[in-house]
């Protein structure tokens, strides 16, 4: 007889692709969220990262090595973006009333300690 050295299954136990998509989806909202300073902001560029995963055709996405490293900087790159301000050109030059050039002050940071952040 040779003793039992697995845990028996749990017949509510999720399965654990579901828990890693979810445990995904949570990291990436963090940093989202660490990026923006807003949990809706976070959200919604959570939804358009995805958004941008699932409708790649499947060649491009069988071409990806990393799909989580494809996530994460296409969050990034969606995150930088929503903070752009939009009136400013490109450079961060914009003119006075005197017609002269001076750079924008650069943007305030939006996050502060990690540790100190709420999960969500």
């Amino acid at each position: 007889m040779v003793p039992e050295t697995h845990w028996p299954c749990r017949s509510n136990a999720l399965p654990s692709a579901f828990c890693a998509v979810v445990a995904e989806r949570r990291l990436l909202k963090n940093l989202a969220y660490h990026l923006v300073g807003s949990v809706d902001v976070a959200e919604r560029a959570v939804k358009q990262t995805y958004t941008a995963w699932y409708t790649m055709a499947d060649d491009q996405q069988n071409r990806v090595e990393s799909p989580f490293s494809w996530l994460v900087g296409t969050l990034v790159r969606i995150c930088l973006g929503l903070l752009e301000p939009s009136s400013p050109p490109a450079g961060g030059q914009t003119a006075s009333e005197a017609g002269r050039p001076h750079v924008a002050d650069p943007p305030p940071r939006r996050w502060g300690v990690w540790r100190d952040a709420p999960m969500l």
